[in-house]
Order: structure tokens, then C-alpha cells, then sequence
């Protein structure tokens, strides 16, 4: 019964008599080596992505900072991936015509629908050119504080103090002031010193200069400001200003850690008071005579 069946389906014939059974066994074989082709050229376009990724590695970062590196592997990988996609697609029988309209078809639900998309790779373009901050930066922004660790196409990868990895989108990083501690080649250490009433400024001053000439860490050819700015209830202010070299965050809170104690020890040893919150209590005895 089951040989019957099977010799009735493949001796069914189209209208042009040709056998159907034959016609889709033949299609099914094409499609399973169209699929078979399509794995291979993708498997290729993922090897072809890694060697290139690979170079970009060894690209010193002297010609390339490691920002710019990031986001180039990252382009480029997705335009190669976006390349050996479409080549496949044209070996598996689509039309050139028809991947156009998909493309084009493609392209306008991205744009509706993926505005944010569009909007973090347009963000991740503007910080390649204009190179707010690099990878190894230490930066302020969106209220968070740490260092950049990855600039990528869509997003910014930044590690906190504390070990955290934060993601930021790039239109968030574009639209929003950041600050970047590491800009410059110089920081300015910037302490409030208080002294008692009853201690000379100009003496407090004079250690202060002597401090800021020794002190190793402070870079002597740049003019540091040191002058009385303000009165408080229980001491006058020195503002003290210095520069230290920008060599990272460590180092710079290093040296303005080892700054202030030094300080402290140095006005100690000279008897300049450092004045700190007092409270006097005073006790009256009181007789009570009836």
C-alpha cells in the first residue's frame, strides 16, 4: 500500500509533463547547497573580520590612539560582517534589484524605529573626530567619575573609582558637558589653609612659598598663588594654589594627599596653629541661701 502511494506521488505529473516529485527533490537539493554556500561565505566573512582585527591590533598606538582604534575595529567589523551579508545573500539567487529594495526598506524602519541606533553611532563618529577624551582618560560626566575604558561605535565604557563599569550611550556622551581631568598637562592643586588670629600671615605665607619650591611633586617653574582670601569665625584663609605635573588621577590625589599632611607636619614644627572647632563650658555654683 505504501509503495502504491509512493509510485502514485512520483509519477505525478505537471501540466507540461514533467515529473513534480523530481522537480522538488531538485529544488530541495539547490536550496540545501545555496544554504550550504551561504554558511560557507559567512564563515569566511568571520575570518576575514578576525584577521583584520587582528592588524588593527598591532597597529602601534603612537600612529593611532586607543580611542580611535576601538571604534575603527568596531566599524569596520560591522561594515565587513554588512559586506560578506549581502554577497551571500547574491550567491543564495536574490536579485540585485530585490536587495536594494530590502535595503531600502531596511534603512527606512531604522530610521523610524531606531532613532537612538543611529543617533549612538552618530555620537560615537563626532567623539572619534573631535576627541573629547581618549581611552585611559580620567573624566566627569552624567554624574559619573572614572576612566574611560572602551570608546566603541554605540557606546562609552567607563570604570569608577570603585570598580564599577558604567555603558553610556553616545548621544548621552555628545549632549552632555564632560570633564576631563586629563586634558591638560598640568593640574592645579587648589587647598584652603587656615591659621589662628593670633599667628602672622605673612610668616604662614612665607612657609607656604617655602613648601611650594621643595615639596617634590609641585613643578617650580609655574607661578603658584598664595594669599589670604577669606576671615572665618575662628581663623583667616589662606588659598593655596600649586601645579603638579597631570600623570593620572593616582598620582595627582597621591601628591595632593602627601601635600596636605606634609603641611600639617611643617606648621606644627614652626608653631603655626592650625585653629579647630572649640567649645568652652563653663560651671557656676550657685548657693541657694533661704
Amino acid at each position: 500500500m505504501d509503495n502504491t502511494i509512493l509510485t502514485i506521488i512520483k509519477n505525478i505529473e505537471d501540466k507540461n509533463g514533467n515529473l513534480i516529485f523530481q522537480i522538488f527533490v531538485s529544488d530541495v537539493v539547490i536550496l540545501l547547497v545555496k544554504i550550504i554556500i551561504f554558511i560557507i561565505v559567512m564563515y569566511i566573512g568571520k575570518y576575514a573580520v578576525g584577521l583584520v582585527d587582528k592588524y588593527v591590533d598591532k597597529v602601534p598606538l603612537s600612529k593611532i590612539d586607543a580611542g580611535a582604534k576601538q571604534f575603527t575595529k568596531s566599524f569596520i567589523k560591522l561594515g565587513l560582517y554588512g559586506i560578506f551579508f549581502l554577497f551571500a545573500m547574491l550567491i543564495f539567487g536574490f536579485k540585485e534589484q530585490s536587495i536594494i529594495t530590502m535595503i531600502s526598506a531596511i534603512s527606512l524602519g531604522i530610521g523610524i524605529s531606531l532613532k537612538e541606533f543611529l543617533s549612538n553611532f552618530a555620537g560615537g563618529v563626532v567623539i572619534l573626530f573631535s576627541r573629547p577624551f581618549t581611552v585611559g582618560n580620567f573624566i566627569e560626566m552624567n554624574d559619573t567619575m572614572g576612566e574611560v575604558c572602551e570608546i566603541g561605535v554605540f557606546s562609552t565604557q567607563i570604570n569608577t573609582l570603585d570598580s564599577r563599569k558604567i555603558i553610556i550611550p553616545n548621544n548621552v556622551v555628545i549632549s552632555k558637558n564632560i570633564i576631563n581631568y586629563d586634558a591638560n598637562k598640568y593640574r592645579r592643586i587648589q587647598l584652603t589653609v587656615p591659621i589662628a588670629y593670633e599667628v602672622d600671615p605673612k610668616v604662614a605665607i612665607a612657609e607656604l612659598q617655602d613648601i611650594a619650591k621643595t615639596f617634590k611633586g609641585i613643578e617650580n617653574d609655574r607661578t603658584p598663588f598664595i594669599n589670604v582670601m577669606s576671615y572665618e569665625g575662628s581663623s583667616i584663609n589662606i588659598e593655596y594654589l600649586v601645579w603638579t605635573k597631570n600623570n593620572g588621577y593616582h598620582d595627582y590625589y597621591n601628591t595632593r594627599g602627601d601635600l596636605m599632611q606634609y603641611i600639617v607636619e611643617r606648621f606644627s614644627e614652626k608653631k603655626i596653629e592650625i585653629p579647630y572647632n572649640k567649645l568652652d563650658v563653663h560651671f557656676y555654683n550657685y548657693d541657694n541661701k533661704k
